[in-house]
C-alpha cells in the first residue's frame, strides 16, 4: 500500500439551503459532466463532482489556480440558492492506492469498503484515523481523501505508523 500527498488542486464547495435545489444546465457544461444528485456518486469531466450531501458538493479541478474555476462555477449559480466557496487553500488531498488498500483504510475507518459496497465512483464523509475525510474510490486498488489542511501531517504520520506496524506484523498491545 502507498499513500502520498498529492498535488494542490481547485476544490469548490458548493451548498444550498434548499433541498430542493438543481443545479443550473449551465453548471454542466463548466464540469464537463451531468451534475450528480445522489449522495455518494461522482460525476467525472472536466472538473471531479463529488455529492457529499443532499445539498452539499465539493469539486475538485485539475488546476491548483482555484480563482477561475470559482468565478465560473459562482456565476453559473448566481440566480440558484446554491452558494460556492472557494476552500483550496484549507483543503489536502490524499493518495492511498495498493492490493490492500482497502484493508488498510478499514484501520482508520468504520466504512464498509467492500467492492460491491464502496465500488470505484463512489465517495463519502467519513472520519479517518478521527480526522474527518472526504473519501473517495477511484479504483478497485485506488482512493483519494480531502482533509483539512491543518491535519495532513498528522494523517502522514499515522499512516507512516500504520503502515509500519502492518509490514512488520507487529501490533501494539496493551497487554505487555
Amino acid at each position: 500500500m502507498r499513500s502520498r500527498l498529492l498535488e494542490p488542486r481547485s476544490i469548490i464547495r458548493v451548498q444550498s439551503w434548499d433541498v430542493t435545489a438543481s443545479a443550473p444546465s449551465a453548471i454542466n457544461q463548466i464540469v464537463g459532466a451531468s451534475w450528480p444528485l445522489e449522495v455518494g456518486s461522482v460525476a467525472s469531466g472536466l472538473v471531479d463532482v463529488l455529492c457529499v450531501g443532499p445539498t452539499e458538493w465539493l469539486l475538485v479541478g485539475a488546476d491548483p489556480n482555484s480563482g477561475q474555476l470559482h468565478e465560473k462555477v459562482a456565476a453559473a449559480l448566481l440566480e440558484t440558492s446554491l452558494r460556492a466557496t472557494d476552500i483550496s487553500q484549507a483543503f489536502a488531498r490524499l493518495g492511498f492506492e495498493g492490493p490492500n488498500v482497502r484493508e488498510f483504510l478499514l484501520k482508520g475507518c468504520s466504512l464498509d469498503l467492500h467492492p460491491a459496497q464502496f465500488p470505484a465512483a463512489r465517495c463519502a464523509r467519513t472520519r479517518f484515523a478521527g480526522v474527518p475525510i472526504v473519501l473517495r474510490s477511484r479504483s478497485d486498488s485506488e482512493f483519494e481523501g480531502v482533509v483539512p489542511g491543518s491535519y495532513q501531517n498528522y494523517l502522514l504520520a499515522w499512516i507512516a505508523d500504520a503502515s509500519t506496524v502492518a509490514s512488520t506484523g507487529n501490533s501494539p498491545s496493551l497487554f505487555t
